[in-house]
């Protein structure tokens, strides 16, 4: 089959969403199909750059694709899963959330702009409209199909997928240090793990791998709290540094305020290492077993710092648990073949896949099209 994959980036920023692509694409040439990355900047600074995307991607017709037909598309973050084809299927890793669960909170759009409540509107309307009309509407994580469904009514089916290079995780005799590796942004919350940090005995050492706009706002922190001396801040690493450093660690945190899927806990669970994380913290309970594969804490530093304090004192209970973590995941998630399985496998009717391959008049007004790269397997 002609696969497009369609979605947006955020020059530079490399993350979970463009490790995603990067292994739906390898696992869909793989299997012998041709792959094509359809791709565009995006840009949520202004409510106005945010619509200019939504006007981009709603204006695309996918259906004479390079002057001839693709098979099907694959829609992975808003807007691109607006465009127009035949034969598409989502595959979501989140709606916009800050004009869903975000909004008029610290990290969505604030009801007082001007223009936020009639864009909010809109993206909920095109939603919708959207997921109607698709073959097959699939999510990363239980956690998304929820917020899904809650906010549009759109039934759909959760697909796990492993993290970047699951193969080359590994597991070494653990050394006295929490690991804490993520985004240096407010919904990921290391300021509430300094907090515990605080709490705890002044042992207990940490490891904070990534970069961010909070990177600053957490080294003042550290300092204030007096841990300064028991914290390193990497910034970010290369993947075999930071694999290394989940190999050695002790335990790993992380406790985000509602995500989506969470690479870190996957990550975790390969290198034979508990988890720590919050009653609160979304994607990660689809995975972490309390007190078996590691803790489900409530949000409170004094929660956190006692479950890292017990972890920490006791490292025959941490491995034991780390074990159990990654006999879990070997139960829980499939692999890129069985990913592509499912995304390949939504029946479109005859005529669709008929005025997908059929030649299509092109279309001759003039619309910022998103860049197109093609790599065919």
């Amino acid at each position: 089959m002609r696969i497009a994959i369609a979605s947006v980036f955020t020059p530079p920023v490399k993350g979970g969403a463009e490790f995603l692509a990067d292994g739906l694409a390898s696992a869909l040439q793989r299997a012998g199909h041709c792959v094509h990355r359809v791709l565009f900047p995006f840009s949520y600074a202004t409510l106005a750059d945010a619509g200019r995307s939504m006007d981009i991607w709603e204006s695309q017709d996918f259906s004479p694709f390079g002057g001839g037909g693709i098979d099907r598309v694959i829609g992975l973050k808003w807007p691109a899963y607006l465009l127009r084809h035949p034969v598409t299927v989502s595959w979501l890793l989140h709606q916009h959330r800050p004009a869903y669960d975000l909004f008029d909170t610290p990290f969505g759009f604030s009801a007082a702009t001007p223009g936020a409540v009639e864009l909010r509107d809109r993206i909920l309307a095109a939603d919708r409209l959207s997921f109607a009309k698709m073959n097959a509407v699939f999510t990363i994580s239980r956690r998304v199909s929820a917020r899904l469904h809650a906010s549009t009514g759109v039934a759909s089916n959760p697909l796990y997928h492993p993290p970047d290079s699951a193969e080359a995780f590994w597991c070494a005799p653990a050394s006295p240090y929490i690991l804490v590796p993520s985004r240096l942004e407010g919904l990921k919350r290391q300021d509430l793990f300094l907090k515990a940090l605080a709490l705890t005995d002044p042992s207990v050492q940490a490891v904070i791998v990534g970069d961010g706009g909070q990177r600053a706002e957490l080294e003042r922190l550290t300092s204030d709290l007096g841990v300064g001396a028991r914290v390193r801040f990497l910034g970010a690493v290369s993947r075999v540094h930071l694999i290394s450093l989940y190999a050695h660690a002790t335990a790993v945190f992380f406790g985000p305020r509602d995500e989506d899927y969470g690479y870190v806990t996957l990550e975790a669970m390969l290198a034979g290492k508990p988890v720590v994380t919050c009653t609160d913290s979304g994607g990660p309970l689809e995975f972490v077993l309390d007190d078996e594969t590691g803790r489900i804490v409530a949000p409170d530093p004094q929660a956190i710092a006692d479950a890292l304090s017990d972890l920490m004192s006791d490292p025959a209970r941490a491995g034991a648990m780390g074990r159990a973590g990654q006999a879990h995941y070997q139960r829980s998630v499939p692999t890129w073949d069985d990913v592509v399985s499912q995304l390949v496998q939504a029946s479109p009717t005859n005529e669709a896949m008929a005025f997908a391959r059929g030649p299509q008049p092109l279309n001759t007004q003039p619309v910022e099209a998103p860049s197109k790269s093609v790599s065919c397997g």
